[in-house]
């Protein structure tokens, strides 16, 4: 389904105006046309069975307070300027106690999921001697809903269980972002192969796009992190931390490590501003195949 608003964009649109207006000593002036656009906009892409962000949640309540789909944006404005400037910063500043609170818990599992993603790392270094690290971000060409792309996701996931690669695979780690750009979500995704029985990540990033393709009915897109213009950026700057890593080389797997951390810590402004759920999660790995003894390690 083809939507005419970006509901990702719309939502870091609406979370951006509320901190703006929380810094601002006087009123904007064009605040109370902005202020009803915008929860018209809301009105269009709203769900009641979503989650949405501290920031954004405050505007949940004026769908019910106003009845917004009865009104055009014109009156709206008029309803809202019955209250003055100063009295609807207030509010978005109680609102903003429990966005406070959110992200603290978010950089607080963040931190969780680096340690985590660390200790698995440690175990595969320990136990094998090459690793085949590959990165494929995912994205989409359209505009989607959030339902959407965990839908994708799920399935993705199943759908490359039943690949070739999966056998071999010791990691795999997602992480769900939410941007302003195409279709707004985009993931990035990360396999840890065994390199002794793997090789030639470009033709496995490709693969594993071409299977995001066929799973989005062509509605996503992604990017081969093995270009060639690409890793050669890094190449010069000594920071490659894709492609064979070998456990014995310590640079290798200190770039290899960096490039893992950064799923699990993302750019700070590509947090989900919904979900579909309470429970839905924005950061996952696999569990770690089972360890090889030493005496087996030179076969791995």
């Amino acid at each position: 389904m083809l939507l005419e608003i970006n509901e990702s964009s719309l939502l870091i649109e609406i979370e951006n105006f509320i901190q703006n207006c929380l810094v601002v000593s006087r009123q904007p002036r064009s605040f109370y046309l902005e202020f009803s656009q915008l929860l018209k906009n809301f009105e269009q892409i709203y769900d009641l069975d979503y989650c949405y962000s501290g920031l954004i949640e405050c505007f949940c309540y004026f769908l019910y307070e106003y009845e917004i789909e009865l009104y055009s944006a014109y009156q709206l404005e008029g309803y809202l300027k019955e209250k003055p400037f100063k009295q609807w910063q207030q509010y978005f500043k109680s609102a903003k106690k429990k966005y406070d609170y959110e992200m603290r818990q978010h950089r607080y599992s963040e931190r969780l999921n680096v340690q985590k993603l660390e200790s698995r790392l440690d175990e595969l270094v320990e136990d094998y001697s090459a690793l085949l690290v590959v990165r494929v971000d995912l994205n989409y060409r359209t505009q989607v809903t959030i339902q959407q792309v965990s839908d994708d996701l799920n399935t993705f996931r199943r759908e490359y269980d039943q690949t070739e690669y999966s056998e071999d695979t010791l990691l795999l780690v997602w992480a769900l972002e939410q941007g302003e750009v195409r279709g707004g979500y985009h993931c990035h995704v990360a396999l840890i192969l065994n390199g002794r029985k793997r090789s030639a990540a470009w033709h496995i990033s490709k693969a594993i796009g071409t299977l995001w393709e066929k799973v989005t009915d062509h509605q996503g897109g992604y990017f081969n992190c093995h270009r060639k213009e690409y890793i050669e950026q890094y190449d010069r700057r000594g920071s490659t931390g894709v492609g064979m890593v070998f456990s014995q080389l310590s640079h290798q797997v200190q770039n290899m490590y960096q490039v893992m951390a950064y799923l699990a810590r993302p750019e700070k402004a590509q947090y989900l501003r919904v979900k579909t759920s309470a429970k839905m999660r924005s950061f996952g790995m696999t569990q770690a195949k089972p360890k090889i003894t030493r005496r087996n390690r030179c076969r791995a």
